[in-house]
């Protein structure tokens, strides 16, 4: 009997030998498919979002939820942008968007109306602006570092009237504003709410009794907006006089808009004085000539003030 002969040991199978012809194509399928989902939800988890064509952009990811993406977040005056152009160092800078709007750029030189601008706009204008004799491909990356304040202003009938900061990345509304500024006091004239944007005005309307965030109907805010939540017994003289604020109705004897304005310390040197306005709940503005009632004219008439009413003095243009 032959002495018996050691087998040959045999190398480990390969995994990738199921890769074979002689295996099914559904297994192969299956085995490529469980490869492939780590390294898949290894991208999805760790690339920032972005977007990379002529031009990219960035911003930071908001704390609060709802917030819109950073394409299409708004330029606003203040705002910190940091700005890179891929494998051109020397072109990266930061950039704080003035009240203007204008700013300068290296080799391109002044670019105007930054203010309102979407941030991909503004990026895709620099890299259009930069390949326009200056680079073959430029790759524009905007990052938003810093927000800059945004206010609007509660006055009147709440338990901490005076500004109120808006949240850039999300809808703020005037209810939402009155809630913030301690929400309405007991003697407030809710219906006669409203807001003043631009010399104009805009009826908030809050029926009595109901919370500030079970309006149904709301106006969404803009920065520098003012709401005047009126008190029963008082009256507003705001925009272009010395002292604007709430002005208390006298017991005795009526109170006229000229007096009121008096009252608030008089018109400022930029007033428009005969076009006065005068808001009062549930009717037409109605414009009233000052400027001619404080110089006789026994033509223009100068009406008697209302608890809640509201007078409002523009800016003069020119």
């Amino acid at each position: 009997m032959s002495p018996s002969v050691p087998e040959r040991s045999r190398p480990a199978a390969s995994p990738w030998c199921l890769l074979s012809p002689r295996f099914s194509p559904w297994l192969t399928a299956l085995v490529l498919l469980v490869l492939w989902l780590p390294r898949a939800s290894l991208t999805a988890q760790d690339e920032p979002v972005s977007v990379t064509s002529a031009a990219s952009t960035t911003a930071p990811t908001p704390a609060t939820t709802g917030a819109p993406s950073a394409l299409g977040y708004r330029l606003y005056p203040g705002d910190l942008l940091h700005i890179q152009v891929f494998d051109n160092p020397d072109l990266e800078t930061e950039i704080r968007v003035p009240d203007s709007g204008t700013i300068s750029y290296p080799l391109i030189g002044v670019v105007h109306d930054l203010v309102g601008r979407t941030v991909e706009g503004f990026s895709n204008e620099l890299a259009h602006r930069l390949m326009d004799g200056y680079l073959r491909q430029a790759v524009v990356t905007i990052t938003v570092k810093e927000y800059g304040k945004r206010t609007a202003t509660v006055m009147g009938s709440v338990n901490k009237p005076g500004p109120v900061d808006l949240d850039p990345l999300r809808v703020n509304t005037a209810m939402q504003a009155i809630g913030n500024a301690g929400d309405f006091t007991e003697d407030a004239n809710r219906p006669g709410s409203l807001v003043i944007r631009d010399n104009g005005r805009i009826a908030l309307q809050v029926p009595p009794g109901i919370k500030p965030s079970d309006l149904t109907h709301d106006i969404i805010l803009q920065p520098g907006d003012i709401i005047i939540v009126p008190r029963l017994d008082r009256v507003f003289i705001l925009g272009q006089v010395t002292k604007p604020g709430a002005v208390d109705l006298p017991s005795q004897q009526p109170l006229t808009v000229s007096k009121a304005i008096s009252l608030a310390g008089g018109f400022d040197k930029y007033a428009k004085q005969g076009e006065v306005q005068l808001i009062r709940t549930g009717q037409p503005v109605k414009t009233v000539d000052v400027a001619s009632i404080l110089e006789g004219d026994g033509k223009s008439q100068d009406p008697v003030l209302l608890p809640g009413d509201t007078v409002y003095v523009p800016e003069s243009r020119f």
